[in-house]
């Protein structure tokens, strides 16, 4: 990053706590000029996240900046739907900005809604896009994984659950119908999403499931043959053969 980290550090310790806040305030710019350059760039992601966590410090007199970071992540998604690292750091913001915020149930699904449509949109643009596609199961996520691991909205009901996972499963079939027959993550989407959506109802797949399954799965097959193991797999835990 230009700089001797060990260096920064002891300035840290150092400094009077002003002088060192304006240390790491430069830092947080010069990342920033990074990122508008290579917005992707795995370490400048990694290395910001340092230097927040480093203002909000105890030792700096720092407070969260939470709210910061989430804007920012918006305005780093709005300049480029490809940028997994800031789609990951949104993820790992909003449990955080959630608690500070205080929101209650009502206000944690409206929450949950509006990320839903952020990444719908995105996929619209973007439907071959692996980043959109990491957070939209990091959302599905908050619905199919059992109570206390999810980090939105830990109170939903499946009663709620069902026609959110459902809506979005309909949402990947209207996106196949819009755009080429080859979107593999789509695919492979549905295929986790479905058999989910099965125990969030508490039943079995039923024979059209399985039935789209074994269309889906022969898909894949044709798109990514390197994969063989992992469908063959797929195709006997449910039973497709």
């Amino acid at each position: 990053m230009g700089r001797n980290l060990s260096y920064q550090r002891n300035g840290a310790e150092l400094l009077p706590v002003a002088a060192a806040r304006r240390v790491w305030d430069e830092e947080l710019g010069l990342v920033a000029l990074m990122l508008t350059k290579d917005q992707r760039n795995f370490h400048a992601w990694g290395y910001r996240r340092h230097v927040v966590r480093t203002l909000e410090s105890e030792a700096l007199a720092g407070s969260t900046m939470s709210e910061a970071e989430f804007a920012y992540t918006e305005r780093m998604i709005s300049a480029g739907l490809s940028n997994f690292s800031a789609w990951h750091h949104r993820s790992q913001v909003i449990p955080r900005l959630l608690d500070e915020r205080g929101f209650n149930d009502a206000e944690r699904r409206a929450f949950l809604d509006a990320e839903f449509s952020l990444v719908r949109r995105a996929l619209d643009v973007g439907p071959e896009d692996q980043s959109c596609w990491y957070y939209h199961q990091f959302l599905v996520l908050n619905i199919t994984e059992p109570v206390g691991k999810q980090t939105i909205a830990p109170n939903l009901c499946a009663e709620v659950k069902v026609p959110i996972l459902q809506s979005e499963i309909d949402n990947i079939k209207d996106l196949l119908e819009d755009y080429d027959d080859d979107l593999k993550l789509a695919y492979e989407a549905l295929m986790d999403y479905t058999p989910a959506l099965a125990r969030l109802e508490g039943r079995d797949e039923t024979e059209a499931n399985r039935a789209e399954l074994q269309g889906w799965l022969a898909k894949l097959r044709k798109l990514d043959p390197m994969r063989k193991g992992r469908w063959d797999d797929f195709e006997r835990a449910h039973r497709l053969r």
